[in-house]
């Protein structure tokens, strides 16, 4: 092949980068790369375009120019170091699995939010308010008052020191609540008042009179 052939312009390297003549001279001054004249161009050899494109990769990287080895042989930049398979544990040096399963349960255990404490008096606060405000409940509001389900419930129930009686309006079923009789503590009465006490004759110096 004739050297002519082999030889490449700047205006071509400067099309092939998309950058201008210009900034295709600043880098051969950097990489000491003195172009052949040839006519009114300049061209670069084989040797000279291989570290030229090397170069442009390397700033197409986004590195700096100063990090650039212009003495670097590009086979040491590809070098591919082998990753080197992970070493099998031996037997008997792994961790227990017992004590692995404690720790996870353990872990878990600290993750899980503990439930908040239930108030003993929950349901009776709940139907005494409903008792005496005289609310109209349905039956999932009721279920939720109580606690528990009414599957088997008639029309009416005593329980809970209250009575539940039931009702249909337009297809729905409710229900009300009102107190046993029982359950409603006698007021105690009160004293009757205590009579005027009379404050007597009035005394003066001279007795009474």
């Amino acid at each position: 092949m004739d050297d002519a052939e082999s030889l490449v312009s700047q205006v071509e390297l400067a099309r092939r980068w998309g950058v201008t003549s210009r900034t295709v001279s600043r880098r051969l001054a950097f990489l000491g790369i003195t172009p052949l004249r040839r006519g009114r161009c300049r061209c670069l050899t084989t040797e000279q375009l291989a570290l030229a494109e090397r170069f442009h990769q390397h700033l197409s990287q986004g590195r700096d120019s100063s990090s650039f080895n212009v003495h670097h042989q590009e086979a040491l930049e590809t070098q591919v170091v082998p990753a080197q398979p992970p070493t099998a544990p031996m037997p008997g040096h792994g961790p227990d699995p017992q004590q692995l399963a404690a720790m996870a349960a353990a872990f878990l255990t600290r993750l899980t939010p503990s439930p908040p404490p239930t108030d003993p008096l929950q349901r009776a606060r709940g139907l005494a308010e409903a008792a005496d405000a005289r609310l109209v409940l349905t039956t999932r509001e009721l279920t939720s008052v109580l606690g528990h389900g009414i599957n088997g419930w008639r029309d009416s129930r005593d329980d809970y020191g209250f009575r539940f009686t039931r009702h249909k309006q337009q297809g729905k079923v409710l229900w009300t609540v009102e107190r046993s009789p029982w359950s409603h503590s006698p007021h105690p009465e009160d004293p009757p008042p205590a009579p005027p006490q009379d404050s007597g004759p009035f005394l003066g110096r001279m007795g009474r009179y």
